[in-house]
């Protein structure tokens, strides 16, 4: 029998949210016709089911929407205005206090032709103004590597998040589809680099990928939390490790039942009974509220009314988001 129990959380944070995937349609739309830009189709309502997801996809697929939804948003008053924007309506219509928001500046260059100053600069711009309407609003951007970029490009990366350390910049991500001619060797050294410029260090893993992988992760780049992570509940061993050294699974329910790294609710119950019991350290976010068809709440009424968490694991978790935040 489900639980009714409501969420009774007021500060709510996110620590994982892609901007590309938090922009609502309308937005959206008029973005790319500001831009001249032409679009799959012309139909308003066939362009807002595009970018948003209905059903359950495959994970392939699910990172292909990302591709249109970059290009929309890949100019430096784009990202200004959408800085401002995505975090000012999850204040005010979510009660989230605190978000980290991630991006990729290289994927927003349009191949090298736009700079990467004006669109780091901007964004954080963005993010500025929305803490100076909502003084407890705190914001943070993290910038995102790819798997498909050479050693090259993603220390380029690296140097614009450390040159931007101090203005609201906090952390590294890395992301992007799985791609069998990378290596995580590449990384190391900027691993140890961006560990001793003080910025956080967050890797997607273990939701496409397998527990080899991420003892892969945990090993060699010793990262602060990890992207997803949910392929852990089947390695004790691993499970083990990340709750010794504290490293922090940032799980995202929604996202993962729609690319079916999750079957169902039975079987997320069992992943997240499975990660309370070997006292694995996690916060839950929704990837991208508006891609997912979802808000915070929602996640955690998700999550509390099909007994997969209780009121009060639920709380920890929220309070473990706040507290392992790379916001300064």
């Amino acid at each position: 029998m489900k639980n009714t129990e409501k969420p009774q959380l007021d500060r709510l944070a996110d620590l994982h949210m892609h901007i590309s995937a938090s922009v609502t349609p309308e937005i959206l739309w008029d973005l790319a016709h500001e831009q001249g830009m032409k679009l799959p189709t012309r139909d308003y309502f066939d362009f807002a089911k595009s970018v948003q997801i209905s059903g359950n996809v495959g994970y392939d697929d699910y990172l292909k929407m990302y591709d249109l939804l970059e290009e929309i948003q890949s100019t430096p008053e784009s990202m200004f205005h959408l800085a401002e924007q995505v975090p000012t309506n999850l204040y005010q219509h979510d009660k989230i206090d605190l978000v980290e928001i991630r991006m990729n500046p290289m994927l927003r260059s349009r191949e090298g032709k736009i700079d990467l100053d004006h669109i780091i600069v901007y964004t954080l711009q963005g993010l500025e103004r929305a803490s100076l309407k909502f003084p407890r609003l705190k914001t943070g951007l993290i910038l995102s590597m790819d798997r498909r970029f050479s050693p090259e490009v993603n220390r380029i990366i690296v140097d614009k998040a450390i040159k931007y350390r101090d203005r609201g910049v906090i952390g590294i991500d890395l992301a992007g589809p799985i791609d069998p001619n990378f290596s995580f060797d590449d990384l190391t050294g900027l691993s140890k680099r961006i560990h001793a410029e003080g910025l956080g260090l967050t890797i997607h893993t273990g939701e496409a990928t397998d527990v080899n992988e991420m003892w892969e992760v945990v090993e060699k780049l010793k990262p602060n939390r990890i992207g997803h992570g949910i392929a852990s509940v089947h390695d004790e061993h691993l499970m083990t490790y990340l709750a010794e050294h504290e490293i922090v699974l940032e799980t995202c329910p929604t996202s993962n039942l729609k690319t079916q790294a999750v079957k169902d609710l039975d079987e997320m119950r069992e992943n997240y009974h499975t990660l309370l019991k070997h006292h694995v350290p996690f916060t839950i976010n929704t990837d991208g509220p508006i891609l997912q068809n979802t808000t915070l709440p929602k996640e955690y009424e998700l999550l509390m009314s099909n007994d997969i968490l209780t009121l009060e694991e639920a709380a920890m978790a929220n309070e473990l988001a706040h507290k392992v935040s790379f916001i300064r």
